[in-house]
């Protein structure tokens, strides 16, 4: 049986407009208490404040309570401040992985100002470009990683920032809302892979965040008892629910190191030790693992498709597995579905306040059961792409399916669905050639637009392939006239202005790309 709220939170599945009653449009329980004026940071505090002496995160080394956690944050908040950042700016944020990389989140946000998250290896090239397209106030950071960026803004070293200041100003706590920060505000920046060549972003303001947090753990029921495995990049907005829920329920973290992720034959011993109840992850790292974790209690998966044999292998008596689904421009997730291994896997329905349609590309609304693009409205919608007015206005539109809808505005996901007849959505793939790579949202035009920039290349094209069990990127390359393409330097060229997930796995030569009678 797939997720089902209690009868006070049914699902308003009739919701739909009177023209079309058999339309395929779906409504999430409609709770009110869910949308509050709070800040992000303001969630921390209640919970330090709540239960101060609660482990807030853990390595295999250390452990922090939430009191060490907030306070460590603070004193980097108090060097920001003095450096100039405000609520409405945006800092990038690109650190080792470890619990002073989430302690300098926790900094930034108490601040109300926004981070921009970047994944460890990131290239710096690529770290430069996004920092100077979102307009970043600065780059906090880790000294070996300063040594490899030229940037567009001040470049801050996180333990520097830490410096303990003057004793006048050592007993004045920052306060967000002192300086100004609204729900309004951008929390957070993310940046998604662009279909020219150039990545896009997308700015989360607090108020979606904080419903979202509320609204996802109204069905994930994670606890203060909980320990919370912490994985993800924080470059990819899954991490937001992987580490601000268990924030919001004074759950423990624990944080991974980078040596660890890469020990997948040790994983599972690790998580049992340190009793983990809690995994957030792509249904990828669950297939990596060589057993079961005893200590599970609750699995949720997103990022891309859940393969059935994931769902099959992970069940177990008193465990609950989660599939959920969502872009970032809707704040990361918008649709839940409850796993079971004698159930179709599909996305499921909306979360709390969320709206799903289906149409077609005339924007008209379809029947169940017909395959069309999945808009999503509520209040998780962002307010369009950072400085991409034409892009904004293709995919962030206003609901043309209600004359006063909850929703006004709709972002088109470019993902192709249906409303099955027990009213859960089936996903179906993409109706451009964006993919997902390790829960990492891609544009394949944006790889073959780098690949097509290096020398001794006339022509790319770059495709999604299951290989041995698991998807891989493979590009196809056609060399320029009497050009010869070697391999292992392509790799280290595109390293250079890539993240490592959107370097193809495979690259093939080939003497022309098919095309079709057209041309």
């Amino acid at each position: 049986m797939l997720y089902r709220p209690s009868k006070a939170q049914e699902f308003q599945n009739d919701a739909v407009p009177k023209a079309a009653p058999a339309a395929a449009v779906l409504r999430g329980p409609e709770r009110t208490d869910l949308i509050r004026d709070e800040l992000l940071c303001e969630i921390f505090s209640a919970t330090v404040e709540r239960c101060p002496g609660a482990i807030a995160m853990a390595t295999e080394e250390d452990k922090l309570t939430y009191a060490e956690a907030d306070q460590r944050a603070e004193t980097i908040a108090r060097g920001l401040v003095r450096r100039g950042l405000r609520p409405g700016r945006v800092a990038g944020l690109w650190m080792p992985r470890g619990t002073e990389l989430l302690i300098a989140q926790i900094a930034i946000a108490k601040i109300g100002a926004a981070w921009l998250p970047f994944d460890a290896d990131a290239p710096p090239e690529r770290v430069a470009t996004c920092l100077a397209d979102a307009e970043a106030f600065c780059l906090v950071t880790a000294p070996a990683f300063s040594a490899k960026i030229t940037a567009s803004c001040p470049i801050w070293i996180s333990a520097e920032l830490a410096a303990a200041p003057a004793q006048s100003e050592n007993s004045a706590k920052v306060n967000a809302r002192s300086l100004g920060a609204r729900p309004g505000d951008p929390a957070y920046v993310i940046y998604t892979s662009g279909s020219t060549g150039t990545p896009k972003g997308i700015a989360i303001p607090g108020r979606n965040i904080c419903h979202y947090l509320r609204a996802a753990n109204e069905i994930y029921g994670i606890r203060a008892d909980d320990i919370v495995f912490q994985g993800s990049s924080v470059a990819f907005d899954l991490s937001m629910e992987e580490i601000w829920i268990p924030y919001l329920a004074g759950a423990s973290l624990f944080v991974a190191s980078a040596a660890l992720l890469g020990e997948t034959e040790r994983l599972a011993c690790v998580m049992e030790a340190h009793g983990v109840t809690v995994v957030d992850a792509v249904p990828t790292l669950l297939g990596l693992l060589p057993r079961d974790v005893a200590s599970l209690r609750l699995i949720i998966l997103g990022g891309e498709a859940c393969p059935p044999a994931i769902a099959a292998r992970w069940s177990r008596a008193g465990r609950k597995i989660f599939n959920s689904y969502g872009p970032t421009e809707t704040t990361v997730v918008a649709t839940v579905a409850e796993v079971r291994p004698e159930l179709p896997i599909t996305i499921g329905r909306p979360i709390a306040n969320y709206t799903c349609y289906v149409a077609n590309d005339r924007l008209e609304l379809l029947p169940r059961g017909v395959e069309g693009e999945l808009l999503i409205g509520g209040p998780g919608v962002a307010k369009g792409y950072l400085r991409r007015d034409l892009l904004t206005r293709e995919k962030f539109i206003k609901n043309p399916f209600v004359a006063d809808p909850p929703d006004p505005v709709l972002y088109r996901s470019g993902d192709a669905v249906e409303i099955d007849p027990d009213g859960n959505i089936l996903f179906r793939g993409r109706i451009d050639d964006q993919v997902k790579v390790r829960g990492f949202r891609v544009e394949l035009g944006e790889i073959e637009a780098k690949l097509t920039d290096l020398p001794g290349i006339a022509q790319a094209a770059a495709v999604l392939r299951d290989g041995n069990g698991s998807e891989e990127l493979v590009a196809f390359l056609v060399p320029s006239f009497e050009a010869e393409i070697e391999l292992k330097s392509l790799r280290s060229e595109l390293r250079a202005s890539l993240p490592a997930y959107m370097i193809p796995a495979r690259f093939e030569i080939l003497p022309g790309l098919p095309k079709l009678a057209s041309g």
